[in-house]
Formats: C-alpha cells, structure tokens, sequence
C-alpha cells in the first residue's frame, strides 16, 4: 500500500525575483559542464548551487561541493531566499512544452512517499543502476539532508477523483507562473484536509512506477538504512519527494537513449558487426546526403512506425557512411517476457555484451556513451568522433508497464522522459 504523504515544502521567495524560472535548474544527470557553469553565473541563489555546487582545487573532505550546498541551504533559509510552508500541502504542477511541433501539457502532483524496497513491489523500478551517481548523491543527501529534485514516478488511477481535483487546482491562480527551459511552469499548492485525504486514499493501492530518478531513490533507500543502523526513529528520512504523472497523462513522453561507440579496436568492429548481421536483418537506407543526416529523420520515423509490431533500431556506420534499418530476425512471440521486446535489452544480449561486456564497462572504459538527441549522433558519425551510432526507437508505455509488473529491468539509459522535471521550486527538508 502506498504511503503518499503531503509535506511542508521549501520554495523560493516570490519577494526574491519577479522570475523564479531563473532559478530553477535540471536535475544534475543532464547538467553539463557549460551549462552548469552558466546556471552558475546567471544568478547567486540559481538551485544548481545546491543540486550540482562547482567543485574547487582546494576541495577536502571537511570543505567540498556537498558541504557547500549544505551551508547555502541553512543560509538561504535563515536569510529568507528559501521559505517553508506553514501547512503540510500536495502540489500540483503544470508543464507545457513542445514536442515534434506540438505543444504539450503535462500535469503531476509532487508529494513525499513512503520508501519501499523494491521486492515489497509497492515502489516498482524498471532500470538498472550503476554505482558512481548514487555515491554522489548520497553525499549531498548525507550533507544537505534534504531531497532537492523530485523523482519522476507514474501512477494508474484506479479511479477519477484524482483527476478532477487536479483539474479543479488549475482553476486557481497558480503560485508560480513562469518559464523554464522553454517551458512554462506552473505550481498550484492543494494544502485542504480533506482534499489531501481524498487523494491519498484514491492512490494507496496505485502502485508506483519509478520513471526517472532510480539512483536517487536507491540512494534514499541508504540512507535510510545508514540513519537505521545508526539507532535513528521513523522520521523525514523514510520518505523521498515525487513528482506522481498519470500514465494516460497525453504529456507523458518517453524518448529513447541512443548508444555511440568509440575506440574501438578494428577486431571488435567487426565482431560487432558480425553480429549484427546475424541476428537482424540489415537494410541500408538511400541518403541525400554524404553523412546520413538528412536520413535519420526518416529512420527515426521508419522506427516508430515498426515499433508497435515488431523489434528493430537504427544503425549509423562511420566507416561507410550509411545508414541502416536493423529488423531482428526471430521476433518475441505471444510467450517471450517484456524484455525481449525491448530494443535496448536486445542490442546489450545480443551485439554490445558479447564484445564490451556489461554497458557499465564499456563506459568506464570510454567505448560507449548515451545521447537522447540522434542530431548528435549524425554529427559523431559525420565528424569521425563516433564509430557506430545505433538509434533506438522510443518505448511503448504499454511495454514499460508490463516490464516494471514483471519485476524485470531493462538495462541503463532506456528511457528519457522528456522533459525533465525543472530543480528548486519545491524542496523536501528530511529533518
């Protein structure tokens, strides 16, 4: 049973600056380094200060990033920029972006759930996890004791009070009203009794599938084992913010996450490549142009197309400059298991896996690497800087259901859902 709480968050004070949407930041996986040294200069209270603090040459254990952002939050509190809300409150937040030409609205409530090993299948993942990003974020947990971006999560309504309260919230005029990344946000915040208990009590046996955010969940779930050990009660520890999304929302997205390989050694080409051939049909796609750019598109499309019905993915060759549709040969029949209709899955079992080892290694080594972006794997591919691009096709949500209710996991970067929650309007204090 789900324990979805409401909870006093912390926001910036409106009095601070007439566009909070210059202080909101992504969350740190997609923050680059350029981006993140901008985010920086654009403003001294910007939320990357706390989410993603710039690392110095003097950093040690005792003054570094995390115990940086540890002090700016009890600063920004103590001198008004952060303010904490007075009531336990859900909140209802808006998004509205474009997609492929389309403009979007995408609504989800934020609140605080109760952590749930993933075996009590109350809390369901759907990826992997490697161990480097949760070693940094329990860092800042550890020094901020704070959650400072929500979790993406997805929900089934079993019923449609949820939905109409949510619609009655956007009635309102909202509390913040503002762009980001392109995106106009909005932020309602739903704080009535009995309002709050009509929602819990609509979502209690909703299970919950974890969309974006599985290290930073896994990374709560130690440091609640860490504060346990060490003779700590039940407090803000045994919950994690959540931003909950519907999952018929119409502006839930789910991109792909494209594999770019490079440095490889002419032996592992053509492994890779013998592999390939024997385990999917091949058809080399006609270009107009010399790097395959004005194709991709059109692969991009054909992929979407043949998803519904079949596994195949893209395949971006440096070395002859074509560009190819990948069809396997032996498609999942009515009795395979979700993975097995799962592009990524497929690529690691049968090509990467068997010449790179696990997708963790190939990265460690500097072979592989992920983009969401196929523009950037033509450029890699035109440049020489990419070897092999293989373009992925976007998974179904009907496919995602059915792999995190298996308990299966797909493997790291195989979905992105898109866009990112937006940094710094609300913030969980665990204490």
């Amino acid at each position: 049973m789900a324990d979805i709480q409401p909870f006093k968050g912390i926001r910036y004070n409106r009095q601070l600056s007439e566009d909070i949407g210059q202080l909101l930041c992504p969350p740190y996986d997609v923050i680059s380094p350029e981006r993140q040294e901008r985010l920086h200069q654009s403003s001294p209270y910007n939320a990357v200060r706390l989410e993603l603090g710039m690392d110095t040459p003097d950093d040690s254990a005792e003054s570094n990033r995390y115990t940086r952002a540890s002090r700016l939050l009890e600063e920004w509190l103590g001198e008004g920029v952060l303010l904490p809300e007075e009531d336990p409150s859900f909140y209802l937040l808006q998004e509205e972006f474009s997609h492929r030409g389309r403009v979007r609205s995408r609504r989800s409530l934020v609140t605080r759930v109760r952590l749930e090993e993933f075996s009590r299948g109350i809390v369901l993942p759907h990826e992997e996890t490697s161990q480097g990003p949760k070693k940094d974020r329990l860092e800042l947990l550890t020094a901020t004791e704070a959650n400072l971006s929500p979790l993406m999560a997805i929900y089934r309504s079993p019923a449609a009070q949820v939905g109409a309260i949510i619609d009655e919230a956007a009635r309102k005029a909202p509390l913040v009203d503002t762009i980001f990344d392109g995106m106009g946000i909005k932020l309602w915040r739903i704080a009535d009794e009995a309002t709050v208990d009509t929602i819990r009590e609509s979502l209690k046996d909703a299970p919950i599938y974890m969309a974006d955010g599985h290290h930073r969940y896994e990374t709560a779930l130690r440091y609640r084992e860490i504060l346990k050990d060490g003779g700590a009660q039940e407090g803000g520890h045994d919950f994690v913010l959540m931003s909950l999304l519907e999952i018929e929302d119409p502006g839930l997205v789910v991109l792909p996450y494209h594999r770019l390989l490079r440095g490889l050694s002419p032996e592992q080409l053509a492994e890779i490549e013998r592999l390939v051939g024997e385990s999917f049909d091949v058809q080399t796609l006609d270009s107009a142009s010399a790097n395959g750019a004005d194709v991709v598109p059109l692969l991009e499309d054909r992929l979407e197309e043949i998803a519904a019905s079949r596994v195949a993915l893209g395949l971006l060759d440096s070395g002859s400059q074509s560009v190819s549709l990948l069809t396997l040969k032996e498609q999942p029949g009515a009795s395979a298991s979700p993975l097995e209709r799962c592009a990524t899955w497929l690529l690691e079992k049968l090509v990467l896996g068997p010449v790179l080892g696990t997708q963790s290694e190939a990265v460690d080594m500097g072979l592989l690497y992920y983009s969401h972006d196929s523009e950037e794997v033509s450029s890699g591919i035109s440049s020489g800087d990419v070897q092999l691009g293989f373009v992925l096709p976007p998974l179904s949500l009907d496919v995602f259901e059915e792999v995190v209710l298996s308990g299966e996991r797909m493997p790291i970067k195989s979905t992105y859902f898109s866009p990112k929650l937006p940094t710094g309007l609300v913030i969980n204090r665990l204490v």
